[in-house]
């Protein structure tokens, strides 16, 4: 065999073993969360909220502040990787106006960096025990309900699959989340105060109008009425169809105030609602994060394997072509081996 055609077939065969490194490898190895990710998430909308300053001051008429517009910042950044495991913080941070901070939430996840589902939390990390999906969808997501976890109430509740929409040119699974129950995340509870009088829950009462409670019940509340908490929220997020990135998303949350009763928490009065979606900035920057990172996954996936297959095909196809045209340009009986030629008959 002649040095080029091993040259040849010794470059296919490398080629062929890279092919599937990239394919078997390099991709499970891109297709994860990175560990170096670090992305923020921005909603606007308004809020409607109790005013702590007038309440301190005594200013009924302005205890509950109305329509307040608000920007939600959510901050999802790897802060440690332990194989195939991420662990994340999940910050939320709630502005109003002059930037003053309304609320402020922190978590920390471990999820698996493929399907984001809740992992056995790494050993030191301090991050939350939560079920199903929490800070997004899985990289391959399906058209079919999911279990979310709520961080504001701490429950399970289901992702329901709704529709499949356009998003700034990109295909979306549209999901829907609705969860209730007492308010859990100790972040926001501490900025809710413990007690209120009840002059003041009338005076909310009185602002809400025929959404309020009944008059006649918190009169017979006493003059300092201590308080629980329930929540509600309901969200809707477009989760890109190719990579499971967020593209856009709503929530409605609220918060009411409770009192004891006899028969258990008796609902008094809203003192906190909030409604935001996505930014239009923010849903296309995440459009075009989106597209990139399904155009890389592409590559990595279909292109660059098999362009190498097919090189080392050709390759071993050049060889083989090379050594039969080397071998027809061999006249028959040349070389070593070859019969000599007979000489002059003995006499």
């Amino acid at each position: 065999m002649r040095r080029s055609t091993w040259i040849l077939s010794g470059t296919a065969v490398v080629l062929v073993a890279a092919s599937a490194v990239t394919r078997f490898a390099v991709y499970p190895a891109v297709h994860q969360i990175p560990s170096d990710t670090d992305t923020t998430f921005v909603y606007s909308g308004t809020a409607s909220l109790l005013n702590a300053p007038a309440i301190e001051a005594g200013d009924l008429a302005n205890a509950f502040l109305a329509d307040v517009p608000v920007t939600v910042e959510r901050r999802v950044q790897v802060v440690d990787t332990d194989g195939g495991v991420a662990v994340v913080s999940d910050d939320v941070v709630v502005t109003g106006p002059d930037d003053a901070e309304l609320s402020g939430t922190s978590h920390r996840w471990a999820v698996d960096r493929t399907d984001l589902e809740n992992r056995p939390a790494p050993e030191g990390s301090e991050a939350e025990e939560h079920q199903g999906l929490v800070i997004s969808w899985p990289l391959d997501p399906e058209e079919r309900d999911y279990t979310f976890w709520d961080p504001t109430t701490g429950v399970e509740a289901p992702a329901v699959y709704d529709r499949t929409e356009d998003v700034e040119g990109r295909e979306a699974y549209v999901y829907e989340i609705e969860a209730a129950g007492e308010l859990a995340d100790q972040a926001i509870a501490e900025r809710l105060p413990a007690q209120l009088p009840r002059d003041v829950l009338v005076g909310i009462a009185g602002a809400l109008g025929e959404q309020g409670p009944d008059p006649a019940m918190l009169q017979a509340l006493p003059e300092q009425v201590p308080l629980s908490y329930a929540a509600t929220t309901r969200r809707v997020a477009w989760i890109d169809a190719e990579t499971g990135s967020v593209l856009n998303g709503t929530l409605e949350q609220t918060i009411v105030a409770q009192a004891p009763g006899p028969d258990g928490p008796v609902p008094l009065a809203p003192v906190n609602t909030m409604t935001v979606e996505g930014t239009e900035e923010t849903v296309a920057d995440k459009a075009d994060d989106a597209a990139s990172a399904a155009n890389l996954l592409w590559l990595v996936r279909l292109v660059i394997p098999l362009g190498l297959l097919i090189l080392g095909a050709a390759l071993v196809a050049l060889a083989v072509l090379g050594e039969v045209r080397a071998r027809r340009r061999t006249p028959p009986g040349d070389g070593a081996g070859a019969a000599p030629a007979p000489g002059p008959a003995a006499g």
